[in-house]
């Protein structure tokens, strides 16, 4: 009886681990990466995206853009409970939408990957600005 619940015990611990590619302040060497820092990533590209900066938000979102690329990092075996405190983070499903896609990494290698696309209201805040 105790070993079967301790196997129960062991399901609930189990976690989902998930790529995340990332594009900003949470890349290594900036402001947020401390929050990834023991995880292994690898440079990448996430082709058809656009990587824009406006001056009045202070940090970079992207937007579709065909024929574009953005550089990032993937980082490999996010759990869940991490992804949770990074959504908080990133104001997920009012700033930003945590979406799947697909990236390339520098060799060639192509990955599925968690990436925080911005709302459309941010969206319309920038192209109000940039117009």
């Amino acid at each position: 009886m105790n070993s079967k619940n301790s196997s129960n015990n062991n399901k609930r611990h189990d976690q989902k681990l998930n790529n995340l590619f990332v594009y900003g302040t949470l890349q290594h060497g900036k402001s947020r990466n401390y929050i990834l820092k023991d995880l292994s990533y690898e440079k990448t590209i996430l082709p058809d995206y656009k990587k824009v900066e406006p001056q009045t938000l202070g940090f970079p979102f992207i937007i579709q853009e065909e024929g574009s690329i953005v550089e990032g990092e993937v980082y490999f075996k996010v759990p869940d409970s991490l992804l949770e405190r990074i959504d908080a983070i990133e104001n997920e499903g009012v700033l930003y939408h945590r979406l799947l896609v697909k990236v390339k990494t520098i060799k060639e290698k192509e990955v599925e990957a968690f990436v925080y696309y911005p709302s459309e209201d941010l969206i319309k805040s920038y192209l109000e600005v940039s117009e």
